[in-house]
């Protein structure tokens, strides 16, 4: 996807800013290296980014990214700039980053995501779409002391021209790459092209006929990079077990966080499910298929024999129902599927090629674009961008403050929790169901229902706390103990604070989920 950034220079009067669209599988060393461009700075001096806001919760200074290597003197999370992607902080708009350049003169960008747009097909990316009033001189924030940043207006239109032109000076390598796989499996610069279901289903009748699961386990994880986005695509081979068969392709950051907790965890809690982005293929029987996976096959002239023989694909995303692949999906699973026989081929030629416990190091290969030649590689992988400790307010102050004046505490203890349900909900037709989150609350004593709400939404802090508001306002009091588990703790304790709640962080909620069973039993 495209990120459209406008990027102010703080205390420019007027403004001096510059709107640019950007790749989000970028990094933040090449938004930097796009900033200088933009700016006519010379990258003379050190520079680093502060997340103020991403994914709709604000930051209050605690996570930075800077390049590798750089002092770092602040009691706060920093991260390399060269393996930081942009979409692991841009994700909703109005996201935003400070972008400082020169801690002397200190430069400060204002950097705020205004749209997520679709790739244009021959579109050179990065590109500037608007620029106003020129940057100021290098060294020259003594000069702006007294009256601010004022410079002077320009021509936007030649500023723009200029900008781009050294866009595409400096990203050549990168700007205008599509990639599509052809049949010797190597890349080629192309338009991004739409799935290709015959070549996917070739694909996957060849990893059949290899019959990779006879040399290698489920738990022999190793990694495909995508070169159009830089994500890592990790892949399980399934079927040494002699139950299911095929593959299961688990992408970026999501993927491999959630195949951790498969791998690692002792219990794993049936919603736990809803929580992976992968991709599936298994080799199943006839009868195991749906009449759309039937119809597909049928369009391309496929038809098999026997069991675990006929080939089904599925889409995971969290919060939604296991559906049918996109064409981007179909893209990146051919793609996938072809490095994964190659990578197979090598592990029964080396069975120490993989290892089945490491979940740290991986095996890898990815695309190198001077030779234009896939490699092979070992990377380490850690854990992705900690969950944030400064979740924002959703629901109005002056309410709070109201309703803690106003209303009488409760000494009765509650249990309260805001999870998926397992009932899949489709608004319309042929559109991808999701599992809705119910707000769930009852009473600790008796295990009575005392408020329920089922929502639509990924923002859970949102749904948690206006649940909470609504909750008390049902109750007409404000109790003094609510029993959570530890991901409410992150969502409601600036409101708990504020209104004088005892949190409880627990591990089970014992009443609570019996009663959200008999619940979810009663609506299938």
């Amino acid at each position: 996807m495209i990120l459209q950034l406008k990027i102010t220079l703080r205390d420019s009067k007027p403004p001096i800013w510059r709107r640019i669209e950007i790749r989000d599988s970028m990094t933040f060393y090449e938004l930097h290296q796009a900033i200088q461009i933009a700016f006519d700075w010379f990258d003379y001096h050190m520079h680093g980014f502060n997340v103020r806001r991403t994914n709709g919760f604000k930051i209050n200074n605690s996570l930075s990214i800077k390049p590798a290597g750089n002092a770092n003197y602040e009691l706060i999370k920093t991260f390399d700039e060269d393996e930081s992607l942009l979409k692991e902080i841009f994700k909703q708009e109005k996201d935003k980053v400070i972008y400082t350049y020169d801690y002397g003169d200190n430069w400060e960008h204002e950097i705020v995501l205004e749209k997520i747009l679709p790739e244009q097909v021959g579109v050179f990316y990065p590109r500037c779409t608007k620029a106003l009033r020129a940057a100021p001189e290098e060294d020259s924030r003594f000069e702006y002391l007294e009256t601010g940043i004022v410079t002077e207006n320009v021509d936007s239109k030649s500023l723009m021209e200029d900008i781009n032109e050294n866009f595409m000076s400096r990203f050549e390598n990168e700007g205008a790459q599509s990639y599509n796989t052809d049949d010797l499996g190597e890349i080629t610069q192309v338009g991004k092209e739409p799935g290709n279901w015959p070549r996917l289903l070739e694909l996957t009748e060849e990893l059949k006929q290899l019959q990779p699961w006879k040399w290698i386990d489920d738990d022999q994880i190793f990694a495909i990079q995508d070169p159009e986005t830089k994500e890592y695509v990790y892949c399980s081979i399934m079927g040494a077990g002699g139950m299911e068969y095929g593959l299961s392709a688990f992408i970026g950051v999501e993927g491999i966080e959630y195949l951790r907790g498969l791998l690692t965890a002792n219990i794993i809690d049936e919603k736990y499910y809803l929580k992976q982005r992968s991709l599936l293929i298994s080799f199943s029987n006839r009868d195991e298929l749906s009449k759309e996976d039937l119809q597909l096959l049928k369009e391309h002239g496929k038809s098999y024999r026997g069991k675990n023989q006929w080939p089904q694909f599925r889409s995971f995303r969290p919060g939604f129902y296991p559906w049918f692949l996109d064409e981007e999906e179909v893209r990146l699973l051919s793609l996938v599927i072809k490095q994964v026989m190659e990578v197979c081929r090598l592990a029964k030629k080396d069975p120490n090629l993989l290892a089945a416990e490491d979940l740290d190091w991986f095996f890898t290969r990815e695309y190198d674009h001077k030779t234009r030649k896939w490699i092979d590689m070992r990377i380490s992988v850690g854990t992705s961008l900690p969950m944030l400790e400064d979740v924002s307010l959703f629901v109005n102050e002056l309410e709070l403050q109201e309703l803690k004046r106003t209303l009488k505490r409760s000494n009765i203890p509650l249990e309260f929790d805001c999870d998926y349900i397992l009932t899949p909900t489709q608004d319309r037709p042929n559109e991808r169901p999701y599992y809705p989150r119910l707000a769930f609350c009852v009473e600790r004593k008796r295990g009575l229902i005392v408020y329920s709400d089922m929502v639509k939404t990924n923002n859970v802090g949102a749904v948690a706390q206006e649940a909470l508001v609504g909750l008390i306002k049902q109750l007409n009091s404000i109790p003094r103990e609510i029993w959570i588990k530890e991901e409410m703790f992150l969502y409601l304790k600036k409101i708990a604070k504020k209104l004088n709640i005892q949190l409880m962080v627990v591990q089970s909620l014992p009443f609570l989920e019996q009663a959200r069973y008999e619940m979810e039993m009663m609506m299938r």
